[in-house]
């Protein structure tokens, strides 16, 4: 038992020594250890607003995705080429984004559109651009199958 304590009041002296030390460097250098911590607080700022801002750009993507994917929908609905034209037109900004799987959703989409408007080589090239880049097994799958059915016709 008096082993036990001796090695607990070992412990809590390193414990002791280590912050006393600690104290006294800061002390020391207290201008550093200020500065060393403003550039921490700056560096975890500047992380946590970026994260912000690619999270908004994100959401911006996926509205205009969405928008487009709703003029493709009324085309098919209604048969107005002004619908066609502007999911072309979104589905183009949504590639120039460059934010990955979005992206190659929106490349797929502007495949069905350069389909329906007969721009079939338009057409196979995104199609084979999501079938070689993709990661997603699902999405290659559908490219695949899209590429096959393009060129039966």
């Amino acid at each position: 038992m008096a082993k036990k304590k001796k090695e607990e009041t070992k412990k809590s002296d390193i414990l002791i020594t280590a912050i006393e030390s600690a104290t006294a460097y800061v002390k020391k250098n207290l201008r550093s250890c200020i500065i060393g911590m403003i550039i921490v607080l700056a560096a975890a700022f500047s992380v946590y607003a970026y994260t912000l801002y690619e999270k908004k750009q994100d959401e911006k993507v996926q509205y205009l995705l969405s928008q487009g994917i709703q003029s493709f929908d009324s085309y098919n609905l209604n048969n107005k080429k002004d619908s066609l034209d502007n999911a072309e037109k979104i589905f183009k900004e949504v590639i120039s984004e460059k934010r990955g799987q979005l992206s190659i959703i929106a490349k797929l989409y502007l495949g069905k559109v350069y389909y329906v408007m007969g721009k079939n080589e338009e057409a196979k090239k995104l199609y084979s651009e999501v079938s070689g880049s993709s990661s997603n097994p699902a999405t290659r799958s559908l490219a695949e199958k899209a590429l096959e059915h393009i060129n039966k016709k």
